[in-house]
């Protein structure tokens, strides 16, 4: 016992502090715009963190096919970059940032024409990290499970491409990319009641193409039956 006690009174005392200190605070997207605009480089780098992989996957379901993604993630920086300092914060960023992605997507599918889609299974050799985001923001782990969704997903996809474009942004935008009605319509230029008129036409316009069956690379042709 007496070994033991002076063990322990030669043990170093530890001070355990009063407080905690103040968790670092993480600007925010529009805290970033400014500190660009104020000549801070390392502001738009952070904002490229951010959304790059976004960009990514609203390109690609947009576009349909991996090179016209990338091409289009890097001419819309570029846009960002000259349209900064237009930005005058009357609506959040990423809203205003989609809405640019989504003209400048369609800008691109006007010059270009409907190019034919490139499957996910391309993609993936391409680019793993953001093709799997296309799938799913949290991929299953479950081989079978991801092979049934990139299948579906590729259904949907085609059946998008035969859709009129205005129809295929709304659903891409409200559906797939699961934003708000407000931040679509908002994007849209449009009232929200409108949308909503709008997305059900979209949606009911998507039902009919599916039920009367796409044709998906490596499968036989789909119908709405296979996305229940």
């Amino acid at each position: 016992m007496k070994a033991s006690s002076v063990a322990l009174s030669e043990a170093p005392v530890t001070h355990i502090p009063m407080s905690r200190p103040h968790p670092v605070a993480v600007p925010t997207d529009e805290e970033l715009v400014a500190a660009y605009l104020r000549g801070t480089k390392a502001a738009f780098e952070e904002i490229v963190r951010r959304y790059e992989d976004r960009l990514y996957r609203l390109s690609f379901r947009m576009l349909g096919n991996h090179h016209d993604a990338l091409d289009a993630v890097q001419e819309i920086l570029l846009k960002l970059m000259a349209a900064l300092p237009k930005f005058q914060g009357r609506s959040r960023f990423g809203t205003w940032l989609y809405r640019l992605a989504a003209n400048t997507c369609l800008d691109i599918r006007r010059k270009r024409g409907r190019t034919s889609a490139e499957s996910l299974e391309a993609a993936l050799e391409h680019s793993p990290g953001v093709a799997m985001s296309v799938l799913d923001d949290h991929p299953n782990d479950n081989p079978d499970i991801y092979v049934e969704q990139q299948y579906r997903e590729e259904m949907v996809r085609a059946a998008l491409e035969q859709l009129p474009e205005s129809q295929r942004r709304l659903l891409v935008l409200r559906d797939l990319e699961d934003l708000s009605n407000s931040q679509v319509a908002e994007i849209m230029g449009i009232e929200v009641g409108a949308l909503k008129a709008r997305l059900h036409r979209a949606r009911q316009a998507l039902k009919r193409t599916l039920d009367g069956g796409v044709m998906v690379p490596g499968y036989a042709t789909a119908t709405s039956a296979d996305v229940l």
